[in-house]
């Protein structure tokens, strides 16, 4: 109940604060998920297509009106399958 009090007061500091401190305040608590998400991407099997994937997708390419998700999926998927298909076919402990 005390934080439904002070939401008024604490949006409306907020909407007073210049855009790019909101954005630094957004971008500094995303941190940990995405050190999360990286351990956990580049961890195991898949790697370099993981980073192609992550990399085509950040890029926001957009071919015949597709957005950058699906291209990055797919050159990730192009890229293991070329370079890492001993991945393809090792199987995971535990599976």
């Amino acid at each position: 109940m005390v934080f439904g009090l002070f939401a008024p007061l604490f949006t409306g500091a907020m909407l007073a604060t210049p855009p790019a401190f909101v954005a630094t305040l957004g971008g500094l608590a995303m941190l940990r998920v995405l050190q999360a998400s990286f351990v956990t991407a580049f961890g195991t099997r898949f790697t370099l297509g993981a980073l192609i994937t992550f990399v085509v997708t950040v890029a926001d390419v957009s071919v015949l009106n597709v957005g950058a998700p699906f291209w990055g999926l797919l050159a990730g998927l192009a890229v293991s399958w070329l370079l890492e298909r001993q991945d393809f076919t090792t199987r995971v402990e535990g599976a």
